[in-house]
């Protein structure tokens, strides 16, 4: 198992760090799309409902190969709604979705914690053309990322 993690400032403007970090660690394997993208929903999820989208809030963002399988997670500052699948009544409504789509690109998803600090993680599966048995460098090709570029 690999397993690399960045903390990053909880705005709006640090979603596209998050997407360009998680490409950039796991590279561009076949599948790595729909990890960046459960990446980028829980981070904005993060920002927009917990404590990490106030003043000076961070959240933390983890990546793990496994054989079969990425393990994302995102740990934020806690809040007082409790993350879940919503239903939305209004086909034009933007909102809402974000983790309908990550279960819908995970093997499983879930939640731990509280309102003081949470992560929410899921498992995308790794499509059987990638395999961590080529060179850990083609399947983890960023083993030191510099510091954030983000406000």
């Amino acid at each position: 198992m690999s397993h690399h993690s960045i903390t990053l400032p909880g705005s709006t403007e640090c979603i596209h760090e998050a997407r360009t970090w998680v490409r950039d660690t796991l590279g561009e394997n076949q599948g790595v799309d729909d990890a960046v993208l459960v990446a980028s929903e829980l981070a904005t999820n993060a920002i927009r409902h917990s404590a990490s989208g106030r003043p000076g809030g961070t959240f933390t963002l983890h990546v793990a190969a496994f054989t079969d399988r990425w393990h994302v997670r995102v740990d934020d500052a806690g809040g007082l709604s409790v993350p879940r699948i919503q239903t939305v009544d209004d086909d034009h409504d933007e909102a809402g979705r974000g983790l309908a789509m990550v279960a819908s690109l995970s093997l499983r998803w879930g939640v731990f914690g509280d309102y003081r600090a949470r992560g929410v993680w899921a498992e995308v599966p790794i499509p059987d053309s990638v395999s961590p048995d080529d060179e850990s460098e083609a399947y983890f090709p960023l083993l030191n990322y510099l510091e954030s570029r983000c406000p």
